[in-house]
């Protein structure tokens, strides 16, 4: 049997991160840095709390993003074909943990769109690589598993990994340039195609699991004001994944690639008005209880 990696491997991790700074360090951060900022971008735990102010809110809300995604189909052997888009919102909740390591939830839902007009899309998807007319799909709200952030990356505590399967989280340290500051959140999911399906809440199914990179970004004057507890904030996100199974590419070996722009509101009036209407029909409780 493959050693487990699972809870002991990730809380050592864990312990080993928080272990960085000593526990009087760790005080005095408290004492004489508000967790508002400005932050010291030389101290992990302050470079941490200020990923949470870009890509969440310090006040216990959601971090609430409209976001516009373009998908590409890439059987092995062939090239990228741009298949359709898809446009839709995500909210993401950071809880700062007493020892300033962070907990992330978030929800997400999505609408199928033409490829270049991105005129919404119901009834049937005409797939362009295997020519098939198929029932569309749009995501329903998928709540992603917990993960916990520390200084040297994100584990899942509730998720047991076998050995060869991994999944890596590596977020930050930051970068900066133009007056503003970066945070790239990366997650690498690996899964050998002669394993069970690892649960991860990922309603995907394939021989790989997930490979999505996310670079965060928003004005360091924004991400220093004390007087902010969110921090105006845009994404850009590459992401490969198995085919979805409403495509129905059984027959076709291949992946997806896609690509968003993402940019973070205040609140869901900063949707565009048609996406905001048919989420609010579709899923009443989405904006105001969305379970995360």
């Amino acid at each position: 049997m493959p050693q487990s990696l699972a809870r002991r491997h990730f809380l050592a991790s864990a312990a080993a991160g928080v272990g960085t700074l000593s526990h009087n360090a760790l005080a005095q951060d408290k004492k004489d840095g508000p967790m508002t900022g400005p932050y010291n971008f030389t101290n992990p735990y302050d470079w941490l709390t200020a990923y949470a102010k870009v890509r969440g809110r310090l006040d216990g809300g959601v971090g609430l993003y409209h976001y516009v995604a373009h998908v590409y189909g890439i059987p092995d052997g062939g090239i990228a074909q741009l298949m359709f888009r898809r446009e839709g919102v995500s909210q993401h909740r950071m809880t700062v943990r007493e020892d300033r390591t962070i907990d992330l939830r978030y929800i997400e839902c999505n609408y199928t769109q033409h490829p270049e007009t991105g005129a919404l899309i119901d009834g049937f998807y005409d797939n362009p690589i295997t020519g098939k007319l198929v029932p569309v799909q749009h995501q329903k709200p998928v709540p992603g598993p917990l993960i916990r952030i520390n200084p040297t990356g994100g584990f899942n505590p509730d998720i047991e990994w076998e050995a060869p399967a991994e999944f890596v989280n590596k977020v930050g340290p930051p970068l900066f340039g133009e007056g503003r500051v970066f945070f790239n959140d990366d997650i690498l999911m690996f899964r050998p195609g002669n394993s069970e399906q690892i649960p991860t809440g990922n309603p995907r199914r394939g021989g790989v699991q997930l490979t999505e990179m996310i670079t965060f970004y928003a004005d360091i004057r924004d991400v220093q004001n004390p007087e902010l507890m969110s921090a105006k904030s845009f994404a850009n996100i590459a992401a490969n994944t198995p085919w979805s199974g409403w495509l129905d590419m059984d027959n076709v070996p291949g992946h997806m690639m896609m690509r968003y722009l993402a940019e973070k509101t205040e609140t869901p009036e900063g949707v565009p008005s048609w996406l905001r209407t048919r989420i609010e029909k579709d899923y009443p409780d989405f904006f105001t209880d969305p379970g995360i």
